[in-house]
């Protein structure tokens, strides 16, 4: 009895393997009208999105994004493990260089400056710094918005903790 039992299951087994479900079929694609330029919206807040130069007086590169529209000052105060915490500079030049300062809160000659240069990747989602000493590591910095950038790890990852986040200011 257990042996046909087992038979009848293995061939319901099989007869349900062998059904194939119908795949949807695709919808046509629909004809899109171009749309007659517009003055562009505001930067999103979205972390894939490419940042909104519009305006900005320069022309983006194929791809939407533009290092001289892009370059500006970002200022942000992040988390440090043995300080208050440490005031970032970065200034990302429109001929491809970069200046970031950090200031140590409460140490005496907190301050530590790297250069090099920078350049945009992952569709423009993203900036990386290379220093010009090689004693230094990359950073990385997600683009929020035109105005707002995230410190990342050099893999891209997200940093544990609240979010390290720079704004364009003066």
């Amino acid at each position: 009895m257990n042996r046909k039992l087992l038979v009848a299951s293995a061939l319901v087994c099989l007869a349900l393997l062998g059904c194939k479900r119908e795949a949807p079929t695709p919808a046509a694609p629909q004809a899109v009208a171009p749309q007659a330029a517009a003055p562009a919206a505001s930067a999103t807040t979205s972390q894939t999105s490419t940042p909104d130069l519009a305006g900005a007086g320069v022309e983006p590169n194929a791809a939407g994004f533009s290092s001289k529209a892009f370059a500006g000052t970002f200022h942000g105060a992040l988390p440090c493990a043995d300080c208050p915490g440490i005031d970032e500079t970065l200034e990302l030049k429109p001929d491809g260089s970069f200046r970031l300062t950090d200031v140590y809160r409460d140490r005496p000659a907190g301050t530590h400056d790297i250069a090099g240069s920078w350049n945009s990747e992952e569709n423009d989602s993203r900036i990386r710094l290379d220093p010009n000493s090689k004693g230094e590591d990359d950073r990385v910095f997600t683009i929020v918005s035109n105005d707002e950038l995230d410190a990342v790890g050099s893999d891209g990852k997200p940093l544990p903790g609240p979010a390290q986040r720079l704004t364009r200011g003066n």
